[in-house]
């Protein structure tokens, strides 16, 4: 489950990006550079969230063939 583990990452990351966009004392550029890496970040989860959507739906694989039975007169 590797992509779950990126998945919780890129949100602790995002949720801390969003609470220094909260600061009082950040500045405009600051602002910017934080809300430009929040999109990114953003991103990153939505892109990871839809391959694991689409493992989800994805029917299962086909079983292995099973080799045709044998003919004892041949």
């Amino acid at each position: 489950m590797e992509s779950e583990t990126k998945l919780e990452d890129l949100r602790s990351a995002l949720s801390c990006v969003y609470e220094k966009l909260g600061a009082e004392s950040l500045t405009g550029p600051d602002s910017i550079e934080l809300s430009a890496r929040a999109e990114v970040i953003q991103d990153q989860i939505d892109a990871i969230q839809d391959v694991l959507i689409e493992d989800e739906l994805a029917p299962p694989p086909n079983p292995p063939a099973s080799p045709p039975p044998s003919d004892p007169l041949f």
